[in-house]
């Protein structure tokens, strides 16, 4: 969620104002009783119904009822709302983008709203949640960790909710009871159901002797059946050999076809072996001119290797030759300097006079400087009093415009009440847009995870209501007991069928809204007209002002003037002395500052021994450049024929391209050579089998007519049909003796229905006796859950809250533990520390990094207030942690209260609250 504004009117020490807020750090500054904490009390009692007033005591001294407004943008749908609340008429809510109220007043109705568009469970208590996490009030925040253990257990087990496990635990107390009633009821059902089983085995001995005659008529038929099929066989064989008969007639046929497709085949391998044998001819011919073709390439190949080295080489020598030729140049230039020095030690004698006669001159310069000086400065203060009085003069003729241009602003004053009210109606609207665009990616990923949720919850739903219902058919008694549950399951199901339902309505109309550049055009220049108004409001208040400033100019120009007159007289003086010096320079620069030019040449001479060993370096190396130039020219005189060797090589590659050209056109084919010659006596082979099996084929056929029989089908027909008539008339029998043998079967399936409700009675009794001992184990959990829960919950805010302290106090080396009594503890140096040895700085960062711990890893809401956080800190200290938390980045927005200029330099949007006159 984020708050963007809130308006104040006759609540506590405020009339009638108004605050908008911005993302990140917003630093409420002011002296004391101006109202700071007030406007944090305000969203309290607006959006978490929490105050630690009475109603009468929210209400301006003399006013009739106060009344808060608060614009937040929802962490629920994107949106944004205005909430506002008075002392005499309770709250309204207002949804902008559909210019509506809510139908929402009685705090009943309006908390559970406000949870679900804060971003916190339905059960929280949003007071409490205020109180003891999200607004610490001013001078408390460290005062629960200052207490005594049992004490701090107190307040902390509220805050971690551990009562809750302990409640739970005496609450399920009566569903064990009714797990231990379901049991005793599946008990005497068990046993009524053993009562109707008696006659289950009288039923059992009818039905096993009706069953041996039926068996009995049944083995007949077998037999019969076996007979039938024997002649069936004889039939199938008979008919099979027809059917053979015809097959073979159409292998004949197709076997005739495939000789005459094979023949084809023959002719054309034996063509395509013809052209293999000419290609190996054609390759044996030119195969000595194809193998020198390659000895010459490889030869190539090599000499083009050495080449590169000869090429190497030659870059090398290259290389030194330039070295060498640096080298001369530099002993040429290293002679002539070591040359200048001899001459230099002459010319330092003879300047000494002149150094002399130079030091007279000076000195007689520096007498006549002071003197000049002090009216130098006399000078400069003529001019800067000159100065002042045209500043003076300029500014009073500024000041004259300005007044006049400011009685000019009293038109454009009266605009601004319109002009105000349409900024707040287009920064409404804006921020519709801008949360709408924020929250589009994150709620798309909600609605997808909450589908999943929602499906993985229909079918534990689904589960746990088909459970109901069975335990309802069984124990009518419970009926009521169970419509409830199953009303409060579906309830759920519901509930989240509609929250997705919602959740997808608002991301279809993220598109629809209006667009954000024509609003921002539009409010930029709302803002820029206001911009300018307030401008002139100030400048206008300040009208009096001007107009006293205006009489002391005039009273400074009168003064100045009369001191411009004295300096005046003081510089008559001027002139002869400065002539005096010029005279003085123009001896001092006709002498060519012999004194300087003699500390030149001395520095000079202190370069002679530095030149002398460069000079030796440079010969030595040079000879060394030399040597090495005579050994790379022995290396390239092994290259000498090397030119050569590569054109004979190429003359001897292009006399065998022709032969290398012929191998390799005629290589592929003569390569298949071995192929085809395979591939044709496979071919005259398959030509001889398909008429060797042509011949099979027609002997088989002429065996099959000499012993077929179709007169003997005939009589297997009649035979079997016979058989067949006697068969039916035992079937015809058989069904009576069924019939009676179904009717005890059904005797039995209805006392086997009684058996298998006995069954699943005891199975049932089992399940029940199993959720029975589940009820009692899960009882215990939540009787020992709490200390386990708050192990885990403190583990966990002991982690964050470690990592926001090092961050907060800006060092690395240190730790912070939250222990099981709720003790902060800070490791520095291997040492531990209580929370009570620590300093005042010191106590409120370790406060602060577990207060936000909390906040995090319980309510999962990403505002925070701090009143006057920087209590008993010191400069460095308050700066440190302002900054702190100015870059804390785990909440969206961050209230800081305080009354000096600590937050002023570390957060961009400062809201400073000015006392009111009452």
């Amino acid at each position: 969620m984020e708050i963007l504004s809130i308006s104040l009117k006759n609540f506590k020490v405020h009339s009638d104002r108004y605050f908008e807020f911005q993302p990140g750090t917003n630093a409420i500054c002011g002296e004391n009783g101006a109202g700071k904490t007030s406007i944090l009390e305000a969203i309290a009692w607006a959006l978490f119904n929490y105050s630690s007033y009475t109603k009468e005591e929210l209400i301006r001294r003399g006013a009739a009822s106060a009344q808060v407004s608060v614009t937040f943008t929802s962490r629920g749908d994107g949106r944004t709302y205005r909430v506002q609340r008075c002392t005499s008429k309770g709250y309204e809510i207002f949804d902008p983008q559909i210019r509506q109220r809510l139908d929402l007043k009685n705090v009943s109705d309006v908390l559970p709203w406000l949870k679900e568009h804060l971003g916190v469970a339905k059960e929280t208590d949003l007071p409490k949640l205020f109180a003891d996490t999200i607004g610490i009030p001013q001078g408390t925040f460290t005062e629960d960790f200052k207490k005594a253990a049992d004490e701090r257990r107190k307040v902390f087990d509220r805050i971690l909710r551990v009562d809750e496990y302990k409640q739970a635990f005496e609450k399920s107390r009566d569903l064990e009871k009714y797990a231990q009633q379901q049991v005793q009821e599946l008990e005497r059902a068990i046993a009524y159901y053993t009562e109707n089983l008696r006659d289950w085995d009288l039923l059992h001995t009818q039905r096993a002797d009706l069953q041996q005659e039926v068996t009995k008529d049944k083995t007949a038929l077998q037999q019969l059946q076996i007979q039938l099929e024997q002649l069936q066989h004889q039939k199938d064989r008979l008919t099979a050999q027809s059917h053979q008969i015809q097959q073979l007639e159409v292998q004949f046929s197709t076997l005739q076809a495939q000789l005459t497709g094979q023949r084809q085949t023959n002719v054309l391998l034996e063509q395509s072996l013809q052209r293999a044998k000419q290609a190996v001819a054609t390759c044996e011919a030119n195969r000595a001119g194809y193998q020198t073709f390659l000895q010459a390439e490889s030869a190539l190949q090599a000499l083009d290797r050495q080449s590169k080295q000869q090429q190497a080489l030659l870059k090398q020598r290259q290389g030194y030759q330039m070295t060498w030729e640096n080298s001369q140049a530099k002993l040429t230039k290293l002679t002539l300097q070591l040359e200048s020095l001899t001459a230099a030690q002459q010319e330092i004698e003879q300047l000494q006079p002149l150094i002399q006669q130079q030091t007279e001159l000076e000195q007689n310069q520096e007498a006549i400087a002071q003197q000049l000086q002090q009216l130098f400065s006399a000078e400069l203060e003529r001019q800067n009093v000159t100065k002042q009085l045209a500043k003076l003069k300029g500014e009073l003729e500024h000041l004259n415009a300005e007044i006049e241009r400011i009685r000019s602003f009293e038109a454009v004053l009266e605009q601004i009440p319109t002009w105000e009210q349409q900024r707040d109606r287009l920064q409404a609207q804006l921020s519709r847009i801008a949360a709408a665009k924020q929250f589009e990616a994150d709620l798309s990923q909600i609605v997808s995870h909450g589908q999943t949720q929602r499906d993985r919850y229909l079918r534990d739903a689904e589960t746990a209501i088909a459970g109901l219902q069975e335990l309802q058919r069984s124990v009518p008694l419970l009926a009521a007991s169970v419509d409830s549950a199953l009303d409060t399951l579906q309830a759920g199901v519901d509930l989240n069928n509609e929250i997705l339902e919602n959740l997808q309505q608002i991301l279809g109309d993220l598109s629809e809204q209006v667009s954000a550049s024509k609003l921002e055009q539009q409010l930029g220049e709302v803002k820029r007209q206001l911009e300018t108004a307030y401008q002139q409001r100030t400048h206008f208040a300040g009208l009096e002002s001007l107009l006293n400033k205006q009489t002391a100019l005039q009273q400074d120009t009168a003064e100045l003037q009369a001191k411009l007159q004295y300096l005046q007289t003081q510089l008559v003086s001027q002139a002869t002395l400065q002539q005096q010096k010029t005279q003085i320079a123009t001896e001092i620069a006709a002498l060519g500052n012999p004194r300087g030019r003699s500390q030149l040449r001395q520095q000079e001479l202190q370069q002679q021994a530095q030149l002398q060993m460069q000079y030796n370096q440079a010969q030595q190396a040079q000879m060394e450049v030399a040597q090495a130039v005579t050994h790379l020219e022995a290396q390239l005189a092994e290259f000498a024929d090397l030119p050569d060797q590569i054109e004979t090589q190429k003359n001897q590659k292009a006399r065998h391209q022709n032969a290398r050209d012929l191998y390799l056109q005629n290589q592929k084919d003569a390569e298949q050579l071995p192929t085809l010659e395979a591939n044709f006596e496979a071919a005259i082979a398959q030509l001889s089998t398909l008429t060797t099996n042509q011949a099979i084929v027609q002997a088989q056929l002429a065996q099959l007519a000499e012993t077929y029989d179709p007169q003997h089908l005939q009589e297997v027909e009649a035979t079997y049909n016979a058989i067949r008539s006697q068969k039916d008339q035992i079937e015809g029998g058989l069904p009576q003796k069924q019939k009676f043998l179904y009717q005890i079967e059904h005797q039995l399936a209805e006392l086997q229905a009684i058996a298998d409700q006995r069954t699943k009675a005891q199975a049932n009794l089992l399940e029940r006796q199993r959720v029975q001992q589940f009820i009692s184990d899960a009882r215990q959990v939540y009787n020992q859950a709490g200390p386990r829960i708050t192990k885990f919950y403190i583990e966990e805010i002991s982690r964050e809250a470690d990592k926001l302290f090092r961050e907060l106090i800006n060092r690395q080396n240190v730790a912070l533990e939250w222990t099981g009594d709720y003790e902060i503890r800070i490791q520095e140096g291997g040492y531990w520390r209580t929370f009570r040895s620590l300093s005042g700085g010191e106590q409120m960062c370790a406060a602060l990094a577990v207060r936000l711990a909390l906040l995090k890893v319980l309510a999962d809401i990403d505002v925070a207030f701090f009143d006057e956080p920087t209590t008993n800190m010191d400069r460095a200290r308050r700066e440190q942690l302002a900054e702190a938390i100015a870059n804390i980045k785990s909440f969206r927005q961050l209230f800081i209260i305080s009354h000096d200029d600590t937050f002023e330099n570390v957060t961009e949007n400062l809201i400073r609250v000015e006392r009111e006159a009452l």
